[in-house]
């Protein structure tokens, strides 16, 4: 099933193997062969960041945070997957066990095993996961009650590539979920929820829909001993990105803006010299500092004789 084939954007069920073998400009000195809107968004924030992670390679250790979004997600596809055909979501009591039985140890073993997680509260890390497990039961199962019986998916975990004329290397994604009214969801999970479109959610929402010409929704769920859910249904507008002509060609001179600066570090330091830590300058507009979520803070040359605060 092909839901769109175009010049600029392609999406596949399987993305076929020229897409991911075809040599990329030389520009990019063979170390890059695609983005995504995560590591733009990780460029912005840092490049010495983006740098370690795309550049040499180096994966950060996952959050707590990370981890209990990433047991909701898989489960959620996995309920997902069925659905598509059935148009039935299955049983609370299935979905449960399935997280349990199999999604929290596929998380924890993609993440390298439950002592390379960066919990919240040092210690016991058999604690640690048992704490996980219960918050990602509590959020999917009030997700259940409220959400999923309104969710019709048509495509689950969909790839998708997007080069409008003019990128050097495409952008490539995985999107949450298709509806069969013609909608993208994203759920999102943290602490507490949001009402509205979060600003680290943009990059990801406005690509999603104008590379796709679709309205993106984002599900908001919190870790709450009572979650509480925000979806468009109780907040409007304020979670639907949608899709605009004069908006997407904005957004193609950004993204292109962007890969011009990353080819820039790439002839101005090359793939063996660190690239500037900016990421500890944050601006007045920021509330978080970027190096408080940066595995590689404490080997950080701008963070040399001090403590992140």
């Amino acid at each position: 099933m092909s839901f769109l084939d175009s010049a600029s954007f392609r999406l596949w069920d399987e993305a076929p193997v020229a897409t991911l073998t075809q040599a990329p400009d030389v520009k990019w000195l063979g170390l890059v062969w695609h983005l995504s809107p995560s590591s733009l968004g990780m460029f912005r924030r840092c490049p010495r960041q983006w740098y370690l992670r795309y550049v040499k390679g180096i994966k950060e250790a996952p959050g707590e945070a990370l981890v209990i979004g990433s047991m909701f997600h898989e489960t959620l596809e996995w309920n997902y997957q069925q659905k598509i055909e059935s148009h039935e979501d299955r049983p609370l009591s299935e979905v449960v066990e399935y997280l349990g039985d199999a999604a929290v140890p596929k998380v924890l073993e993609e993440a390298g095993g439950a002592s390379e997680v960066k919990w919240d509260v040092g210690g016991d890390v058999a604690l640690a996961v048992d704490r996980a497990r219960s918050d990602a039961e509590r959020i999917t199962t009030a997700y259940h009650h409220s959400v999923l019986p309104r969710v019709q998916p048509v495509a689950v975990e969909q790839r998708f590539e997007w080069r409008p004329e003019g990128f050097p290397l495409p952008i490539i994604g995985y999107i949450d979920t298709i509806t069969d009214d013609a909608r993208i969801v994203d759920t999102k999970t943290g602490k507490q929820v949001s009402k509205k479109v979060k600003p680290s959610w943009q990059l990801q929402g406005l690509t999603y829909a104008n590379a796709m010409t679709l309205p993106v929704e984002f599900h908001s769920i919190s870790r709450a001993k009572t979650p509480s859910i925000a979806t468009p249904l109780e907040s409007g507008d304020d979670m639907i990105v949608y899709p605009q002509q004069q908006q997407s060609e904005n957004l193609v001179r950004l993204i292109r803006t962007m890969m011009d600066q990353i080819e820039w570090y790439m002839h101005r330091f090359g793939p063996d010299q660190e690239w500037p830590a900016l990421g500890r300058l944050a601006d007045w507009s920021q509330n978080l500092l970027p190096c408080k979520m940066c595995a590689w803070q404490k080997d950080c040359p701008a963070w040399v004789g001090e403590e992140i605060r």
